[in-house]
């Protein structure tokens, strides 16, 4: 087994993420039924919605987008609710008022609008993505798994946007805190992160990052380790923790960094799921810890 202390960490922060980066939710496996290769199918744009809106409807879209935007879900939601009493089926105020939804836990509304949305285009990304978190957080594996591997089709054949690295999957209520998992179609950063969890207290601040990893400097130890494994494409993946440990006194933030466990092969994401809720709500203990790296 690779020793994790032989990584160094100074460069290894992960970049608070913006909660609305990316729509997302989940969706029963009969909507992930595959497109063809070619040709994505037409999806609406805000801007198609726009041109086809009375001035009145108009007003009242922007200001369910402005209430979405600054997070007051619950109004962004009820304003959205009243725009698809108007303009019923409409793709693009679907997909918001089902975000919203999900943000303030009515995953019956949500999923009612998500799965014919994303079984007519199985190409909306979008849809398909907040449908996959819709079922992870109602708690329907078979379609959150099913949801997981459409994602990461769509994004072989280059239907996500250029440069889309990741998405909300998950949200998970700890008592106080609470958890927002993100999934990979990339991985992304010097580490090659496939899952990211990000820990909020009550305040909404983010104390904690856990993180599945499999840095490409990593494998050639890995290789030497484990030739069988390694031979077959199987790569070493790591469970990793970076917790706030304030400022310096110039300024700059510092962490620890933990290490929990290795893994041969990148685990399921059910495994995935419970390592984050026990380093979330400390029953797992770290293999190694460094701390107070400063994060460049």
């Amino acid at each position: 087994m690779r020793m994790p202390y032989l990584r160094s960490r100074h460069s290894s922060a992960i970049p608070l993420l913006p909660l609305l980066a990316i729509f997302l939710t989940s969706f029963a496996q009969s909507s992930f039924s595959q497109a063809p290769a070619t040709s994505p199918r037409q999806i609406e744009s805000t801007q198609d919605l726009t041109a086809r809106m009375t001035p009145d409807q108009k007003q009242q879209s922007d200001q369910a987008m402005n209430a979405f935007h600054q997070q007051r879900y619950p109004d962004a939601l009820a304003m959205f609710k009243q725009l698809l009493q108007q303009i019923e089926g409409d793709a693009v105020l679907s997909k918001f008022a089902s975000e919203a939804a999900l943000n303030t836990g009515d995953l019956t509304f949500a999923l009612n609008l998500l799965k014919p949305l994303a079984s007519a285009n199985p190409d909306d990304w979008r849809a398909a993505a907040l449908l996959t978190r819709g079922c992870a957080e109602s708690g329907d594996t078979t379609c959150r798994d099913s949801g997981i591997a459409h994602m990461l089709d769509l994004h072989r054949r280059g239907i996500t946007p250029p440069g889309m690295q990741q998405y909300v999957l998950e949200r998970i209520k700890l008592g106080e805190n609470t958890i927002l998992i993100r999934t990979s179609v990339e991985p992304w950063g010097p580490y090659k992160i496939y899952d990211l969890a990000q820990v909020f207290n009550n305040e909404g601040k983010i104390f904690l990052r856990i993180t599945i990893e499999s840095s490409d400097f990593d494998q050639s130890f890995f290789a030497d380790q484990h030739p069988k494994e390694a031979s077959q494409g199987l790569r070493s993946f790591s469970l990793d923790a970076y917790r706030e440990t304030g400022l310096t006194p110039d300024g700059k933030r510092t962490q620890t960094h933990y290490t929990f466990k290795m893994f041969v092969g990148q685990p399921p994401y059910e495994t995935i799921r419970q390592a984050f809720i026990d380093i979330a709500t400390g029953k797992s203990h770290p293999m190694t810890s460094r701390t107070h790296l400063v994060v460049p």
